[in-house]
């Protein structure tokens, strides 16, 4: 299936293109999320774990013997002990919510906000552990601790608060790598619709001055033409105005839309540039594609060629089951400045940001082609 329709060039359009920043993960610090996780964790081994410590460690310490002690003695005694606990994991909780707070910023230096917060956590529990065992030794009816079975002891403390807290640690920072995905995720959308909305906004401005420009000047030179050009226009424009929200559209519709506005420059220009769209796959014009891309290219190809009456610019558009592949002849201007390739790297991030592939350009100098890939549903 071939259509030939013969156009003429269109005046410049540039358009901007939007730098594409990338994301920054965002830094650990408090979020609501997290902030219910470790109350219930807290929660929970303030109530279960910690107790059960106080109770397990002085006896795997060998610091109490319980046959020594009545049951109201037994009762006090394991009090003691589970007060310390908690004594111990509150304190530890309260620097662990600190260096998070005031680190928040030094979240690059990992290494040495954790080596802060383990020397902080040792050096507390160490010492809560020491004084609470020496009072013991004092209080209690056991035979005198020697200071190096108070250390042991206190070492086995340090090491069971250091083996909880890092349990405590990794679930939190569990949580707080979800949250932060999520957040990213949520981010990185947000920029990408509002990019995406940018290069869409570029189209409008360009393309209604150009035409208006064409327009008044066939008012002035060739009425008869002005009153086609206009009804054409009229279609061109409403097309833009009914797909400018989309993403996609039907290539079909974009074959009619470029149609058209090969209509368009043909009105002025006549036979300085011909245009024959050939579809290989029929089945290919109810594939998907990013509105306006045609224009993009058809625009590009004659803004920087030569072209007239007698050595017409030809462009071919062939549409197989995965491309739409626009050629045209190279044949640079020679009055004009070097191509900025705006417009290519406009449409560029646009197929980047709808269907996350890229467009294909070659050039051999004899030929300028770009393929441009086509979804299916």
């Amino acid at each position: 299936m071939l259509q030939r329709i013969k156009l003429i060039p269109n005046p410049e359009k540039s358009f901007l293109v939007t730098e594409k920043v990338k994301p920054k993960t965002p830094a650990m610090n408090f979020n609501p999320a997290t902030a219910l996780v470790g109350k219930r964790l807290n929660r929970t081994f303030s109530y279960l774990v910690v107790p059960f410590l106080g109770i397990a460690i002085p006896n795997l310490a060998g610091v109490i013997s319980n046959n020594l002690y009545s049951s109201w003695e037994l009762l006090l005694s394991y009090g003691f002990f589970i007060v310390v606990a908690l004594l111990i994991w509150k304190g530890n909780v309260r620097l662990l919510y600190y260096i998070r707070k005031y680190n928040v910023e030094l979240y690059d230096d990992y290494f040495r906000i954790v080596f802060k917060y383990l020397t902080t956590n040792v050096l507390y529990s160490f010492f809560i552990s020491t004084v609470a065992l020496y009072g013991w030794n004092w209080l209690s009816k056991e035979t005198p601790l020697s200071h190096t079975s108070i250390l042991l002891a206190s070492l086995f403390v340090v090491i069971s608060v250091i083996f909880i807290n890092n349990i405590f640690e990794i679930i939190l920072l569990r949580k707080e790598m979800e949250y932060n995905r999520m957040r990213a995720q949520k981010m990185e959308v947000a920029k990408v619709e509002a990019e995406l909305e940018a290069l869409k906004s570029q189209i409008d401005p360009h393309f209604i001055f150009n035409s208006l420009n064409t327009l008044s000047y066939l008012i002035t030179k060739e009425p008869l033409s002005a009153k086609l050009y206009n009804d054409t226009l009229a279609k061109v424009y409403r097309y833009i105005l009914c797909n400018k929200e989309k993403d996609l559209v039907l290539l079909k519709e974009e074959l009619e839309f470029i149609s058209n506005y090969f209509y368009l420059l043909k009105i002025r220009f006549s036979d300085g540039i011909n245009m024959v769209i050939e579809i290989l796959d029929l089945n290919s014009e109810d594939y998907l594609i990013p509105p306006i891309s045609l224009q993009t290219l058809v625009e590009n190809a004659i803004k920087h060629n030569e072209f007239s009456e007698v050595h017409p610019l030809d462009i071919k558009i062939a549409i197989s089951s995965s491309y739409v592949v626009i050629r045209n002849p190279v044949r640079p201007k020679e009055a004009s400045a070097p191509s900025s390739k705006i417009g290519l790297n406009n449409l560029d991030n646009r197929y980047k940001l709808i269907t996350r592939r890229n467009i294909v350009i070659e050039n051999n100098f004899k030929y300028f082609t770009v393929r441009l890939p086509i979804l299916k549903f």
